[in-house]
């Protein structure tokens, strides 16, 4: 307790500057190994706002249910089910009839719905080949997260094992 009042002393007795900033113009991030490489140029670029449109991503695809294949609930008044449409799958508000996600999906699940700050989540799990993940949806906006990770490797389990 008292580590965080002396750190919100020192936030409050710092001064601070809002100026624009010169950054380093890149064209991409290697995310495996940290590696930037610069755009080609002068290399530098000033700014000093965002614009979030700019980055955000594009709508999520509207698919009328009618067009579906099927709609898979875990129970009659679950507000999410997964919809399905030519083998993949995504997650579909019932109730305001549209799409949280893309129908992209191998395999997709409700998992939990979970209140917390008097807000409400539902979360669904997910399988691919690769990797495995869950989703989590705020039902206030239908606003989403998405958590990716690799599913480990049988081989690669037995190799640390034969190390140790």
């Amino acid at each position: 307790m008292f580590m965080k009042k002396c750190l919100f002393a020192l936030f409050v007795l710092m001064t601070t500057n809002a100026v624009a900033q010169e950054n380093e113009a890149v064209d991409s991030i290697d995310l495996e190994t940290g590696i930037i490489y610069p755009a080609n140029g002068s290399g530098v670029a000033v700014a000093d706002t965002i614009c979030v449109d700019s980055i955000a991503n594009p709508p999520i695809p509207q698919i009328p249910l009618d067009e579906c294949d099927s709609l898979m609930v875990s129970s009659p008044g679950d507000r999410y089910g997964v919809v399905w449409k030519n083998g993949k799958c995504g997650i579909y508000d019932i109730s305001r009839r549209e799409n949280v996600t893309r129908i992209e999906y191998r395999d997709l699940w409700f998992s939990f719905r979970k209140e917390m700050e008097g807000e409400y989540y539902t979360y669904f799990g997910w399988d691919e080949d690769d990797t495995k993940g869950v989703i989590g949806v705020a039902e206030a906006n239908n606003q989403f997260i998405t958590i990716r990770m690799p599913k480990k490797d049988d081989n690669e389990e037995e190799r640390k094992e034969d190390d140790k």
